[in-house]
């Protein structure tokens, strides 16, 4: 159990500190000890909290065929930013994207958006460095 807290520790550190940089309507103040005092508590509401709320919203998922289950991972960023004030979400400018004739155009996104689509990245980032060290 030790070993997976450790792990879970490392990898919410590591994300907390490459989304912010990736996405600009995410802003952690304060600097290290904000990063590690977000990385314990997202290490634990991932382990603790996140089996829990899966429960609760697990009528909601299997009417919404899983459609759904990202609202948990939404909760658990919100939980973050209230148990921690210094992570702090905001609306944001996408700039857009160009890359040899690929274009993504500047968009803006919400406060709302801006929390999911931060909350997809962290748990992107959690789980797939949680998959390479399995």
């Amino acid at each position: 159990m030790m070993k997976r807290l450790a792990r879970i520790f490392l990898f919410s550190f590591f994300a907390l500190w490459l989304t912010p940089n990736l996405i600009g309507g995410f802003k952690i103040a304060d600097g290290l000890e904000t990063y590690v005092i977000g990385g314990a508590v997202l290490a634990f509401i991932y382990l603790f909290i996140k089996p829990i709320l899966q429960l609760f919203f697990l009528p909601i998922n299997l009417l919404s065929l899983g459609f759904l289950s990202w609202l948990v991972n939404v909760a658990l960023l919100y939980l973050l930013t209230i148990i921690v004030p210094q992570v702090q979400i905001f609306a944001w400018q996408f700039p857009g994207i160009s890359y040899q004739g690929f274009v993504v155009p500047p968009y803006f996104l919400s406060q709302i958006a801006t929390f999911i689509l931060v909350s997809f990245i962290l748990s992107l980032i959690i789980n797939f460095l949680d998959w390479l060290s399995r």
